[in-house]
């Protein structure tokens, strides 16, 4: 399973790189840092997206292929299959991608650019026809969960990119003026889109009794990470204009690097709940799969079907030192602390949040 959740995470970074990449690339350079991304990152990116892309693929062949034999399953998987299909189709539109990006000089022409987003779009829309939203309900989750993916690629790819391959700090005032509103947009689809794809899986009254499950856990903790999230989101974006047009020498990257390696986190627990059975129904998927080994290491008990919370010692000082955690957080921004004690204080609070909702049973 480490391998699957792995690909995925890479299938997610893949895109990201590419999308951010591309991006930066059409916009004018007095309004962006100095970028240096080695054309190996995009071709490794694009064998990614092919490789990684593949691993549903083989999950189903693995499952399928002892009753009739490899070469017929692979053949059935890919003929036969939505996911098969939607591969197929991204490893075609890989090869001339690729092409395109050795031959080209794509990060130099702004229309070589457009042509490459181009392409990638359309693998973003293969990779939504093959989701499982999409199984469940066609067109709205198709374009749904394309929404999700290509929102959440432009976000942390522009963000990706501008905190790991800009080689100064120039114009990023001017930079964070086009940047912060198309962050807000992404976010706000990517919000938006989650929610009504998480509402196909699981039912709103039944959320946290989601938690039972690996998939509700991954979904719970998925949601904490947005916390701290937003805390560097607003410092980054609002705190950050301050802090330039005072100190000009200062420097931004370790905080955005912190901000791209949460949503990093996010992804990482994304990944995960592709591969974790949704609980479409709690009690039915408790008897197939049994109850999360977190959630039973924390309740220690037999699990009747429901959580019923109680506040309770524990629960009380986890979030009582969540909230020191999140306020030690604001003050790092505000006292010019370095970034990774930000960092730290983000993951700190997330747990302290994470654990007193775990002992409130």
């Amino acid at each position: 399973m480490i391998t699957y959740l792995i690909s995925e995470l890479m299938l997610y970074l893949s895109f990201a790189i590419l999308a951010g990449t591309f991006i930066i690339a059409i916009i004018p350079n007095e309004k962006k840092p100095t970028i240096s991304i080695h054309k190996r990152w995009l071709q490794l990116s694009i064998l990614g997206i092919v490789l990684f892309s593949a691993m549903p693929v083989v999950q189903i062949v693995e499952y399928l292929y002892q009753g009739i034999g490899l070469s017929l399953t692979l053949t059935n998987v890919i003929n036969n299959f939505e996911v098969g299909r939607a591969w197929t189709l991204i490893l075609i539109l890989s090869i001339f991608y690729y092409l395109l990006i050795s031959i080209f000089p794509v990060q130099q022409k702004k229309s070589y650019a457009v042509v490459a987003l181009i392409f990638l779009f359309s693998m973003i829309l293969a990779v939504g026809w093959a989701s499982h939203a999409a199984s469940l309900t066609e067109w709205s989750g198709f374009v749904f969960h394309t929404t999700h993916f290509t929102a959440v690629s432009v976000w942390i790819g522009v963000l990706f990119i501008v905190s790991w391959f800009s080689k100064d700090t120039k114009n990023w005032n001017v930079f964070l003026k086009w940047y912060s509103p198309l962050a807000i947009v992404c976010f706000i689809l990517t919000l938006l889109s989650g929610f009504y794809m998480m509402s196909l899986v699981v039912d709103l009254s039944d959320y946290t009794n989601s938690w039972l499950l690996d998939y509700g856990q991954a979904l719970l903790i998925k949601h904490l990470f947005i916390i701290p999230l937003l805390v560097f989101a607003f410092f980054n974006g609002i705190w950050m204009k301050r802090r330039l047009n005072q100190n000009p020498q200062f420097n931004p990257k370790p905080w955005v690097r912190g901000e791209s390696l949460l949503l990093l986190f996010i992804f990482s627990t994304t990944a995960f709940l592709g591969q974790s059975s949704p609980p479409h129904e709690i009690e039915s998927t408790i008897k197939t799969n049994g109850v999360s080994a977190l959630f039973q290491y924390f309740y220690g008990g037999t699990v009747a079907g429901q959580v019923q919370f109680s506040l309770t010692t524990f629960s009380i000082i986890f979030m009582l030192l969540a909230a020191i955690f999140l306020t030690l957080l604001i003050y790092s921004f505000c006292k010019k602390a370095p970034a990774i004690f930000a960092f730290v204080m983000s993951f700190l609070s997330v747990l302290s949040i994470y654990l007193s909702l775990m002992t409130s049973f």
